[in-house]
């Protein structure tokens, strides 16, 4: 079909988030109208417009920073953090103990937030490639082309790894105006395979250029952002190869062959090609001096960052709910925010932090408050006249009629306060880190050391980083895979990796019959909309 010299493209924000991405440079939304008549219009509608969500200001949508999504899935169903019910508060009709528990079902809210969310903006990736093959001939040269095709499928492709990590098989659906509800599933092996064939057809033409400052490319998917990707679906390959993983088998990452460029490498030897890619990149290999760079109030420029979601109170409607839903109402009021008293600490996380023993790895102090809490400096005293003490150690799933219903709890202290946050702090300048050099050095250690290699100089290199800034010693730990599995719950805290870890070192599953729950069900809804779906075994009785 001959399209007009002049068209007008409606872009809808169905099923996502109504946040808007540079919004000094374009406006989408609802019913907002653009002509496309360059390259750079195109480039702004097809492309950009599709950050818009990656964070959101609704719960449910973004892969961070709202309530019961994609985030919540892969924090509280691990087991890092807990949200305790407290008396009258966080009971949300068992939401939050399903998920600590794994007793969630094919009705659970955040699975179906996720799986909806996460095929509204495949759809709308769909969409995009579908307007940049219609004005390719009249817009662009060949070169743009690649570059703004490359850089939609990689995002495509970022959205199948989710999918494919949360929900095991599913749907692959490429074409714009194919709906979900009439495509049956793909063998999880399937799946990987394209999402893996995706991000390295997208390698050539992507920038070298960094994503995270200020600047042409701030929080969109570069090179080195393609690069963590294919590290991290190399490292999962294992888990994300095997097509029933209800039984005790799996693929040997030292016999999966991936083609990485022209050269095929076992998943191992994957791991540590694009790690390094990412060192040879415009990112480098520089760790920050201690992690709190990477999560102060304007983080946009620290050098370990590799994908952020941007914050900017008076340009994003982005939330970041995570502080907000943890701190205690008055401990939140004494610091100019919101607080919802919920969110905190496993026992199991305290005790992989050492805390209260001479070992307490100094890392907890920038992750957790826990005991007497100080603002300013000063014991912060409640209205009933006791001093706020988070009691880390009380802390279970339901706290209902106990001493420490309210202060149970460690709680989430990563992010820097922004005493320019807006709407209780909900709307901040700290940009939501997603990807982090820290973790490339863990996963080379990983890749080492399964496959038969030496990984000490990575671990070394995350483990004693903020020792040396705080001038302190720490005690010398072999890079075994045990010992990086905790390395991993120890830095990555609160970012959103840790069920990934536990499936792929086998901790996730109490017995072989609970091997079902590494995947969470198909959701109810979908299952009603399309009857080519499956429900994944374990969920079908």
């Amino acid at each position: 079909m001959k399209i007009p010299p002049r068209i007008f493209i409606v872009l809808t924000t169905l099923l996502l988030g109504s946040c808007s991405f540079l919004q000094e440079e374009y406006h989408s939304g609802q019913g907002v109208e653009t002509v496309i008549t360059s390259a750079s219009t195109l480039h702004k509608q097809a492309v950009l417009s599709l950050y818009s969500y990656l964070g959101s200001d609704v719960d449910g949508k973004g892969l961070q920073g709202t309530y019961r999504g994609i985030y919540d899935l892969q924090t509280f169903a691990s087991n890092e953090a807990i949200i305790p019910v407290r008396g009258g508060d966080w009971l949300d009709g068992g939401l939050w103990l399903d998920l600590y528990a794994h007793t969630w079902t094919e009705d659970n809210e955040a699975c179906e937030n996720a799986w909806l969310y996460l095929y509204g903006l495949i759809g709308q990736c769909n969409n995009s490639l579908a307007m940049i093959e219609a004005y390719s001939k009249q817009l662009l040269t060949e070169e743009q082309h690649h570059t703004y095709t490359a850089e939609v499928r990689a995002l495509r492709a970022m959205c199948y790894m989710y999918l494919m990590d949360l929900f095991g098989n599913v749907p692959v659906v490429t074409e714009a105006g194919t709906s979900v509800h009439n495509m049956k599933q793909s063998p999880r092996s399937e799946v990987f395979n394209f999402v893996w064939q995706q991000l390295q057809d997208a390698l050539p033409y992507l920038t070298d250029e960094r994503s995270n400052p200020r600047g042409a490319y701030y929080g969109r998917i570069t090179y080195p952002v393609a690069c963590f990707l294919l590290a991290k679906m190399a490292l999962n390959a294992e888990v994300w190869t095997d097509d029933d993983w209800t039984d005790e088998e799996h693929p040997d990452g030292k016999t999966i062959l991936l083609q990485c460029g022209q050269t095929p490498m076992t998943a191992w030897e994957a791991v540590k090609y694009y790690c390094n890619a990412i060192f040879r990149s415009a990112v480098g290999s520089e760790l920050c001096e201690s992690q709190t760079e990477c999560f102060a109030v304007y983080n946009e420029d620290a050098k370990e960052n590799i994908f952020t979601i941007p914050m900017a109170p008076a340009m994003y409607p982005t939330r970041f709910k995570n502080l907000f839903r943890s701190l205690h109402y008055q401990h939140a009021a004494a610091l100019g925010y919101g607080g919802e008293n919920g969110s905190c600490a496993t026992l199991e996380t305290l005790d992989v932090f050492g805390y209260g023993t001479p070992s307490q790895d100094c890392r907890f102090a920038i992750t957790f408050f826990a005991g007497t809490v100080r603002v300013n400096g000063r014991p912060l005293v409640l209205s009933n006249g006791d001093t706020l003490v988070y009691q880390a150690r009380e802390v279970k799933p339901v706290l209902t009629g106990t001493p420490y219903v309210a202060t149970a709890g460690a709680r989430m202290h990563k992010y820097a306060f922004d005493a320019g946050g807006i709407m209780d702090g909900q709307l901040r300048n700290n940009d939501i880190v997603l990807f982090r050099l820290a973790d490339v050095y863990l996963m080379i250690a990983e890749a080492k050391v399964r496959n038969g290699e030496d990984g000490q100089t990575e671990f070394d290199k995350v483990r004693t980083r903020e020792a040396l800034a705080l001038n302190m010693s720490i005690q010398p730990r072999q890079a075994t895979l045990e010992n990086i599995y905790y390395e991993r719950w120890i830095e990555l805290m609160w970012e959103g990796w840790h069920r990934q870890d536990q499936i792929r070192f086998g901790k996730y599953a109490d017995s072989p019959l609970d091997r079902y729950l590494t995947v969470f069900p198909i959701p109810q809804t979908a299952l009603q909309t399309n009857y080519y779906l499956t429900q994944n075994k374990g969920y079908d009785d």
